[in-house]
Parts: C-alpha cells; sequence; structure tokens
C-alpha cells in the first residue's frame, strides 16, 4: 500500500496538464498577436481622434471668427461645447475593410469662400503638424468640399461614406485598402500596412454645422512594431523558454527519473534477489501515483519472488533429504539381498523384502502428496465455488466413522445452512488431513464445531489424544516436518492444507493442546443457527 501522506497527481492528469501548457503557449501568442494587431489599429484611430478634435477647434475658430456666429448650416444634431464628447474608437483588426478608391466628384456649388481662406489661413499649420504625425489632414466646407490645399481642392468628398456620416453630424472612420509596392527595412519609419485609417469628424459652432474634418494614417504594420518591441519579445520568449525546461525537469522528476530508479532497482533484484530494492535505493516521494503504484508493485513481486525463491530452496532441500533416506534404505536392501540372498534365511529374506516395500510405499506416498502439493499452489478459486459446511461435516463424519469403528466423530451445534466460499473437495480434503492426524496420534473422539461472525465463517476440530510434542507447535505446517516418520508420515499432511485454502482467502491455524485446529474462510451466505449432534 502506497503512504496516504503524500499527495500523488494521476499520470493522465499530469500529462494532460502539461499537454495543455504546451498547447496554450503557441495559441496565446498568436493570440497576443492579435490582440497587439488590434491595439495598433486603436492606438492609430485614437491618435486622429485626438488630431481630428484640435484640428476641429482650431478650423472652428478660424471659421467663426471670418464667417461670424451665423455662419454655416443650422443642424438637428448639434455637438454643443458643453457637453462632455468622449470618442471611443470603433474600429479594429476585424472591421471590414474599404475599397482603396477615396470618391473624389465634382461639386454642385462651388467651395465655400470662407471655408477656403480658413483652409488657407491653417495651411501651415497643417503643413508642420503632418511632419510630424504623418497624417494626412484635409478641411471642408459644411457641404462636403475640400478646401484644404493639395489633390482634389475644391472637388466634393460627400459620396464618401465616412464625410457623410460626419455631414449628418457622427464622427466616423473606417479602414481602406492600401496598395504596398515593396517591403521597407524594419527600422524604417515608413508603414507596410495594407490598409488605412479614415476618420470624419464634423465641426460645430453651437446648433451650426461649419465644416468637417478628415484624417488618415497608417497604422503600423505588425512586424515593423514587433521589431520595435524586440527586446520585450526577446525576455518573452526567454520567459517561454524557461517555461518549458521547467515543465520538462518537472516531467523528468515526476516520470522519467522515476522510472529509471525503478529501472535500476529491478537491475539490482535481478542481480541480487536476496536483497530488497527498498534496502539500497532510497524512495522517491515526489513521483506520480502510478508510478508510485509501480514502485510498490515491484517492491512486493521482489519480496514475493524473494519469499518464493527461500521456499523454493527450503523445498528442495526437504524433498531431497525426504527421498534420500528411503532411496538409501532401499539400496542397502538392494545390495544385501545381492550378496547375500541365497545364504540368508527365509525370515531375514522377507525382513529385507518388507523393509523395500515400505520404504516404496512411503516413497509412493511422498510423491503423491507433492503433485498435490503442487495441484493446489497452482490452484485458483472462484466467487461461484461454495459449499454447505454441516452437510459436508455430517457426510464425512459417517464415512470416516465407517471406515474407522474405533474413533468417534462427534458434531457439536452449529448454523444450519451456512455455506463458506470454497470449493468442496477442497474443504473436504482438509477436514479429513486433521482427522487422519487425530486417528494417527491415537485419539479415540473427535469433536467439531462451526460458527459464523460477520463475513467469515469457521469450522474447528479437536481430539482426545496426547496432542502436539512441546516445541513443535510452530513447525508443524512446515513442508517435510513429521513427528511420525518412523510410521510412514511425509510432513506435507498440514502444508498440503493451508495451501489449499489460500486460493479461497482461507486459513488454518492451531489453536491450543491438546491438538485443536481450527478452519477460517469467508462466507458464502448465512441462515439461523439451529442445534444438532450426530
Amino acid at each position: 500500500m502506497l503512504p496516504k501522506t503524500i499527495r500523488q497527481p494521476s499520470l493522465k492528469a499530469f500529462l494532460l496538464i502539461v499537454n495543455l501548457i504546451i498547447l496554450a503557449i503557441p495559441i496565446s501568442g498568436l493570440y497576443l498577436f492579435r490582440i497587439y494587431q488590434n491595439e495598433l489599429v486603436r492606438q492609430t484611430e485614437t491618435e486622429l481622434i485626438a488630431q481630428a478634435a484640435l484640428m476641429s477647434a482650431i478650423f472652428n475658430r478660424e471659421l467663426t471668427t471670418l464667417g461670424g456666429p451665423d455662419y454655416g448650416q443650422p443642424h438637428w444634431a448639434p455637438m454643443t461645447s458643453t457637453s462632455l464628447r468622449l470618442i471611443p474608437p470603433r474600429l479594429d483588426r476585424s472591421s471590414p475593410i474599404k475599397d482603396a478608391t477615396v470618391n473624389y466628384s465634382a461639386a454642385t456649388r462651388g467651395p465655400d469662400p470662407v471655408a477656403m481662406t480658413a483652409a488657407a489661413n491653417l495651411a501651415p499649420v497643417i503643413k508642420e503638424a503632418t511632419m510630424t504625425t504623418l497624417s494626412t489632414i484635409e478641411l471642408l466646407d459644411f457641404r462636403g468640399v475640400l478646401v484644404s490645399q493639395g489633390r482634389g481642392r475644391g472637388l466634393s468628398l460627400a459620396r464618401n461614406e465616412e464625410v457623410a456620416q460626419a455631414l449628418e453630424g457622427r464622427y466616423y472612420s473606417l479602414m481602406r485598402h492600401r496598395a504596398v509596392a515593396h517591403s521597407t527595412s524594419l527600422a524604417s519609419a515608413s508603414r507596410d500596412t495594407p490598409y488605412r485609417i479614415f476618420v470624419a469628424m464634423p465641426v460645430f459652432n453651437e446648433r451650426r454645422l461649419v465644416g468637417v474634418v478628415c484624417l488618415s494614417r497608417t497604422p503600423r504594420e505588425l512586424t515593423k512594431a514587433l521589431y520595435q518591441e524586440r527586446f520585450n519579445l526577446l525576455l518573452a520568449g526567454a520567459l517561454i523558454l524557461t517555461l518549458m525546461i521547467f515543465m520538462s525537469l518537472i516531467s523528468s522528476v515526476l516520470i522519467v527519473g522515476p522510472v529509471k530508479r525503478l529501472a535500476g532497482e529491478a537491475a539490482l533484484v535481478a542481480d541480487d534477489p536476496d536483497l530488497l530494492p527498498d534496502k539500497k535505493v532510497k524512495e522517491q516521494p515526489l513521483t506520480v501515483r502510478e508510478v508510485a503504484e509501480l514502485r510498490a508493485n515491484v517492491l512486493a513481486m521482489a519480496e514475493r519472488l524473494r519469499r518464493r525463491s527461500d521456499y523454493l530452496k527450503a523445498f528442495a532441500g526437504g524433498v531431497s533429504h525426504e527421498f534420500k533416506t528411503p532411496l538409501s534404505a532401499i539400496k542397502g536392501a538392494m545390495e544385501l539381498l545381492g550378496e547375500h540372498g541365497r545364504d540368508m534365511t527365509q525370515e531375514d529374506f522377507a525382513r529385507f523384502s518388507s523393509n523395500i516395500s515400505g520404504d516404496l510405499e512411503r516413497l509412493e506416498r511422498l510423491v503423491g502428496r507433492l503433485l498435490a502439493l503442487a495441484k493446489a499452489e497452482a490452484k485458483s478459486s472462484t466467487r461461484a465455488e461454495k459449499t454447505e459446511v454441516i452437510s459436508l461435516i455430517d457426510s464425512l463424519a459417517q464415512r470416516y466413522s465407517d471406515l474407522h469403528p474405533q474413533l468417534t466423530v462427534t458434531r457439536l451445534s452449529g448454523p444450519a445452512g451456512l455455506e463458506m466460499a470454497m470449493a468442496r473437495d477442497v474443504l473436504e480434503t482438509v477436514i479429513l488431513n486433521l482427522f487422519d492426524n487425530s486417528r494417527e496420534s491415537g485419539a479415540a473422539a473427535i469433536s467439531v464445531s462451526v460458527a459464523g461472525e460477520g463475513d467469515f465463517g469457521s469450522i474447528t476440530v479437536s481430539d482426545d489424544g496426547p496432542g502436539l510434542a512441546a516445541g513443535t507447535e510452530e513447525k508443524i505446517f512446515t513442508p517435510f516436518f513429521t513427528t511420525r516418520q518412523h510410521r510412514g508420515g511425509t510432513g506435507l499432511g498440514l502444508s498440503l492444507a493451508r495451501t489449499l485454502l489460500n486460493p479461497y482467502l482461507g486459513r488454518l491455524d492451531y489453536v491450543g493442546p491438546p491438538a485443536v485446529f481450527r478452519i477460517t474462510g469467508p462466507l458464502a451466505k448465512y441462515r439461523e443457527p439451529q442445534p444438532g449432534n450426530l
């Protein structure tokens, strides 16, 4: 079992988090580029709004000075000087981009002379401002006719969407395509962005529309903007690289390192199976749950293999010893018969022959027990197997009494209908083994009691024999240990019985003198107890 004090993430959750982080890095980069591109557009529009607002105030002052307070065209939605006129940018990179052509059309009426004079007066100011702002500034009269100096002076811009909206008294902005002939260097002030931002702001004098200010400018191209932010980008790249290295280190600590340590521990077990890995390599608490469970299972497997190896060594030694004794006796008797058989008396010949026969029978019993033990070791249980205990004990008691009339078997009170989750032949073999031990030890009476408590049942077998010899209680379940070797005992009976119960989560234990043994195992079902005696 793994310690519960250490919080261990699952491998699936850890890999999911790592993959999401790795996936988020490029996605977040693309998203940040998109946000930055939008910000470039908004920044340009914001600058144009500020310039248009300042230019509108100057143009309005010049027009009202030249034309008087009644100059202009009355309008239903004036932007009065007393209201707070905050104009947020309305464009971003997802906004539609209009056709590149600005519509210069012939005006139905000539340009207003007051507006022409005001524009001429402001021409030096506009020229000076454009040298710094790099914006195109155009002044229109209240009919949408271009009055500032430059291309298209005297022509109408009223058919352009932004100007038409401004003549209606609303600020308006849009983007138009822009032809880029060739790319310039990253450090150049030229802008290679394939679109340009146009804004139009109405100029009001109280309730009269006196003109329109139009500005346009190309926002910074993303690549050049990133070049200008190259030091910050390098810092961000270093942070991302650091994050990736950190995630790799975490992966190494939580997965790669523990797996390598586990491989090393497995190699140590292969080289020296008598020592456990946890005695050689310190356990690492920082790991994912599956790797920790795998290590715990490997350690448990190594422990079981070590115990199995020790068991096989002891078992092989016991088998060798048990086979060697009767084989040596048979060999010696056969040599004597071969050398002196003709000179022996009939009684000596019969005695040697009887000894050989007895040793052969002992070998036959030993081989049979070994085969039964091997079969028991390989046996597996199924949940469907179950045995009604009372009927089995009654049947065995009757059969044993018929075979051995000198021995009395009595079943004490027990719950009728109690079923243990074990195969009938397995439980029968274990009980008969205990009966045989009682008979061979010289007992005259055997008593059997059955009990059920919780999810487990028990069968207790006791006799009136002399009991176990002092000091043998801890050895009776060891293979090949027997106090009746002179009577053909193999020392495998109790070991076989305990092995048969293992697949069913059952146990066979020595309870106490004179010779009381208890079989315990899980119950299949349980009914009300009913007393009964044989």
